[in-house]
């Protein structure tokens, strides 16, 4: 078993408000480096050069060697839609159709860096099935960029150790999920963009994890599911 990343990520903000050009790519460098998982990087800027970027990862020789892919999809993100605000924005339903199309049957799991795109179970677990994926992750509301950074670095530190067979058996799964997980508490503050008189929002309430068991129809795990110690309160 022999996973590989791909990560396809839009630029979050313009270049004379971020001359450093912020990215993800730095943080999981890190990871590879230290877990040996391969990381191939591709920018994309809207929905057509989305679908190159995909395609230009897919076939890269390296590849061969490689039994299962993640592909990590970063970029700013607003309802079902991820585009930073400069450019045409991309369909949730259009990564998990392009999936569908480069994939190669290949890919196993979605992590979905952005603001919002988690709350949109439906259209997710529509897309984990029709693309065959084992899981998908995601976020439902506005996120700290680097609260979420290292949330998914440690997911893909984890999820990286079971094959796709493996994480299609419910129990495995779940498992998994409170392994990557426990480290973070519950009731962390996620939003990124929350206001003076507003509620915050946990992380327990905004985390969207959904698996696609081979007994059943893909399916959005609980929060108690991935803290238990949430059902004793």
């Amino acid at each position: 078993m022999r996973y590989a990343v791909l990560v396809l990520e839009q630029p979050w903000w313009e270049l004379n408000k971020d001359p450093e050009q912020t990215s993800v790519r730095h943080f999981l460098d890190g990871l590879s480096r230290l877990n040996g998982i391969p990381i191939f990087y591709a920018t994309f800027y809207d929905t057509s050069s989305f679908d190159h970027a995909l395609k230009y990862l897919m076939d890269a020789r390296k590849l061969d060697e490689v039994d299962h892919l993640i592909l990590y999809v970063a970029g700013h993100g607003a309802g079902a839609r991820i585009g930073n605000g400069q450019s045409r924005s991309t369909n949730l339903t259009t990564i998990f159709d392009r999936i569908q199309q480069y994939g190669k049957d290949k890919v196993a799991g979605l992590i979905l860096d952005s603001c919002e795109l988690g709350a949109q179970t439906e259209i997710i677990e529509r897309g984990v099935k029709t693309a065959k994926l084992t899981w998908a992750i995601g976020y439902g509301i506005s996120i700290d960029w680097l609260t979420s950074m290292l949330i998914n670095l440690h997911l893909l530190s984890i999820m990286t150790r079971f094959s796709p067979p493996e994480l299609r058996k419910k129990k495995i799964f779940e498992n998994c999920i409170q392994d990557a997980c426990g480290m973070f508490n519950p009731f962390l503050v996620l939003d990124g963009d929350i206001g003076e008189d507003e509620e915050p929002f946990f992380l327990s309430e905004v985390l969207t994890v959904i698996g696609n068991s081979s007994a059943r129809e893909p399916s959005l795990l609980r929060a108690d599911q991935i803290w238990p110690e949430l059902a004793e309160k």
